[in-house]
């Protein structure tokens, strides 16, 4: 999930107590204008092979706002709520309590958080991303296929793009989304690590079928919750930032994941990290892909790795990462390049590019490119 549109995950992460001058209600918003080119349609060629279509380059215009409530108890105990507009606006009601709409709801006190609704499972808290610098319009340096966000399922993703791909996989091999989206992760900060554990459930709780399977359901088939527990490290040594984090994310009949990543800044502007992840797929959701997907198969594991190098100074941020996830099966890959160049009073210059690599089993590979470019106000 995008850590930035949500104002109570920095909280959480510090497990921080609102001040006074926190308290209330606050609204912040951004809007996006510029030109961007998605990643085309995705299929097969008359002899069987990878194909994605091109597209073509076109306006790009986004706009989100979000409010963010903030109180605290006599005793001390702080808790809040975010709602984010786009979200909200997207099927999901926000008001429905048994939906997730794009709402996050917390209560902290001392070290400890507990927060509920559209928050990250314990593996995407615990993880740094390898996005480290810069920013774009359409977010090419953190969609493509080789990068891992932190959220999903890329496997799963993989399967429901035998459409299209109509900008990007939610690329990941945390399962996070696997159910219906409404996560309760409870947090304990202590000296400079912050200890989670999260669970999702399926959808509205059911358990007679897997939640999250836009392919089809298969009779026989439990739908499971979905149980993290991360461990992430903030500190400094020699004026060198560290970020770091070691997580585990399981759901019973679909996989178990594993995943470490570090990220190192310097007093310089040059920030560098490294990612590793790997998720061991249950044989009952082998036999579900080959049922649903005749004659394409996905065994045993998926690993990815992934790079990131990130430069900023004054106004100027840049930032190039790669990433691959692989199995016997299939390799996706890919790179994204991001720059910001801030103007100053909320406005910035932004600027992505990305370049994709799919390669399936028997049916060849393609590539395709993505970019974008124009202007973000943050409000």
């Amino acid at each position: 999930m995008k850590k930035l549109l949500f104002a109570s995950t920095a909280l959480v992460a510090s497990a921080g107590i609102a001040s006074a001058q926190d308290l209330g209600v606050a609204l912040t918003g951004m809007a996006e204008m510029g030109i961007y080119k998605p990643a085309g349609a995705f299929g097969f060629d008359a002899n069987g092979d990878v194909d994605f279509g091109d597209s073509d380059t076109q306006f790009f215009t986004d706009i989100d706002v979000t409010f963010t409530m903030t109180g605290e108890a006599d005793n001390g105990l702080s808790f809040g709520a975010s709602i984010d507009i786009d979200e909200a606006g997207n099927g999901q009601p926000f008001e429905s309590p048994n939906t997730q709409g794009g709402e996050t709801i917390f209560v902290s006190f001392g070290g400890a958080t507990l927060t509920m609704g559209d928050t990250d499972g314990a593996m995407d808290a615990a993880l740094p991303e390898m996005g480290l610098a810069g920013g774009s319009l359409n977010d090419d340096e953190t969609a493509h296929i080789g990068f891992n966000d932190g959220d999903g399922y890329s496997l799963y993703e993989l399967l429901d793009t035998l459409g299209t791909i109509n900008g990007g996989f939610d690329s990941g091999l945390s399962l996070d989304g696997n159910g219906d989206g409404q996560i309760a992760r409870f947090d304990y900060a202590y000296s400079s690590f912050v200890f989670s554990l999260s669970m999702e459930q399926a959808e509205d709780g059911a358990d007679d079928y897997l939640a999250g399977n836009n392919i089809g359901v298969t009779a026989g088939f439990d739908a499971n919750p979905i149980y993290g527990v991360g461990v992430a490290y903030a500190g400094e040594f020699s004026g060198v930032s560290i970020d770091a984090g070691i997580a585990y994310q399981t759901q019973e009949d679909v996989a178990d994941t594993y995943g470490l990543a570090v990220a190192a800044g310097f007093a310089s502007g040059l920030s560098v990290g490294a990612t590793y992840a790997q998720s061991d797929v249950a044989d009952e959701w082998e036999d579900n892909i080959a049922l649903q997907v005749p004659g394409f198969a996905i065994d045993n594991t998926i690993t990815h790795w992934g790079l990131g190098v990130g430069y900023s100074m004054n106004n100027i941020a840049v930032g190039l990462n790669y990433g691959e996830y692989s199995n016997d099966d299939f390799e996706a890959s890919g790179y994204g390049l991001a720059a910001t160049y801030d103007l100053g009073g909320g406005l910035s210059l932004r600027g992505g590019y990305s370049n994709n690599t799919l390669e399936l089993d028997g049916a060849g590979e393609d590539d395709y490119d993505t970019f974008s470019l124009g202007l973000r106000m943050n409000f």
